[in-house]
């Protein structure tokens, strides 16, 4: 009989929607409140419009990068206001069959939260929605060369790299946050659970074999139209997401060009300006709700993800799918080898501008390629994700292997 937790404490930067993992630990809230599950939500935010029944203790920080640069580099560091709120609340509210399920602490709480979950390590569930657990800048991505970095993370030469999407010295900070998280993990270790979002990303947070404790549950997604596209109709060339160099935006920007596509960018984001005064041929439709990604999606003939980093998961690509819309996307996504073993889509070597522009072209002229991809998405691209139940299902699955243990 499977073993259902008393409470989950569920532990992120922000209650309010600030990006994938923020979005993810406020879902998991409503679906596990929603299964009469006892829920409080530790954020170090103000705290935000949560769930019904959903129990809030927010700390109100602010952003990193939104506070005064010394008070806010330190806290960063260390937050020992979080750290002394999370260790009254357990030495409070801790019963035998608490889950501590964390999401990010690299905004707002800092490191110091992992400090009072020693005590409870073996009820421990760390979800990586990204690399932040392995690697200072969270990607595994030369930004500077634009590049996936091969460097060991902490090493001499991955320290003396000025990897930093903003500078050298903020990657000193973040090497030293991360040696201070790596020490408070370290102190978790093995008894933590790490809830990867793919399994290729063991490879790049685990080179040493540690952390022995890993389930591998992929993301929730769903089809954005209610009906599957039937893309070799439609003409759009799309790229859905941020508007960011790392995502390879002004690399498909200029292939789109060579190749004679026409790119709809559907987005914001830093670089949302440049590229629209850089390749003013394209179209920019902004960022849209679910009606207009929709509208959109339903006109699209394919959708292209040209990361240029080893990204462990694509929303863009996999809602695409499970709408019935082919893809292109850079080998350099840990879901590229599954998409191309059922023929959903093509990839390309990440940053070649060439292979890119060639695989536009022929997409844009091939109607049965397109629809063979298509009707093959349709039928295949469920395995690339999880519906919101089945989400909820598997991570309880992941809590009753830990009670069990």
């Amino acid at each position: 009989m499977a073993m259902v937790p008393d409470q989950v404490v569920i532990i992120s930067d922000f209650s309010t929607v600030q990006g994938g993992a923020s979005k993810l630990a406020v879902l998991q809230a409503a679906l596990l409140a929603a299964r009469g599950i006892k829920v409080t939500f530790f954020s170090g935010d103000e705290g935000g419009a949560l769930p019904d029944g959903v129990a809030s203790v927010a700390l109100g920080g602010a952003r990193l990068l939104e506070g005064k640069k010394l008070s806010a580099a330190l806290k960063g560091l260390w937050n020992k206001d979080a750290q002394r709120a999370l260790a009254r609340w357990v030495v409070t509210n801790d019963t035998a069959k608490t889950i501590y399920h964390v999401h990010g602490y690299h905004q707002t709480l800092s490191p110091s939260v992992l400090g009072p979950l020693q005590s409870v390590r073996d009820r421990v569930v760390m979800h990586a929605h990204d690399y932040f657990l392995a690697c200072p800048n969270g990607a595994f991505f030369d930004y500077g060369s634009a590049t996936t970095c091969a460097r060991r993370p902490m090493s001499g030469a991955g320290i003396g790299r000025n990897c930093d999407k903003r500078s050298y010295a903020q990657k000193l900070w973040r090497t030293s946050r991360q040696g201070l998280q790596n020490a408070a993990r370290r102190r978790l270790c093995p008894d933590v659970t790490t809830v990867l979002i793919h399994e290729g990303m063991a490879q790049y947070l685990f080179r040493d074999g540690a952390d022995a404790r890993i389930a591998v549950v992929p993301n929730p997604a769903t089809a954005p139209c209610t009906q599957p596209v039937d893309a070799s109709r439609n003409k759009d060339i799309l790229y859905v997401g941020d508007i960011h160099h790392y995502k390879g935006v002004a690399l498909l920007a200029r292939a789109g060009k060579q190749a004679g596509v026409r790119i709809r960018f559907v987005g914001k984001g830093q670089d949302l300006d440049r590229l629209k005064r850089d390749y003013p041929d394209h179209l920019f439709d902004g960022w849209q709700d679910k009606a207009g990604l929709r509208r959109i999606l339903s006109g699209a003939r394919v959708s292209v993800s040209p990361t240029l980093g080893p990204e462990p998961f694509g929303l863009a690509p996999t809602e695409a799918l499970l709408s019935g819309v082919p893809v292109v996307l850079s080998d350099s996504m840990l879901l590229a080898p599954q998409i191309v073993a059922h023929n959903m889509g093509q990839t390309f070597a990440a940053g070649d501008c060439d292979m890119l522009a060639g695989c536009l072209a022929r997409l844009e002229s091939d109607d049965m390629l397109i629809k063979e991809m298509s009707q093959n998405a349709i039928r295949h691209a469920r395995q690339l994700s999880l519906d919101e139940d089945g989400w909820a299902d598997a991570l309880l699955t992941v809590y009753d292997d830990v009670l069990a243990a």
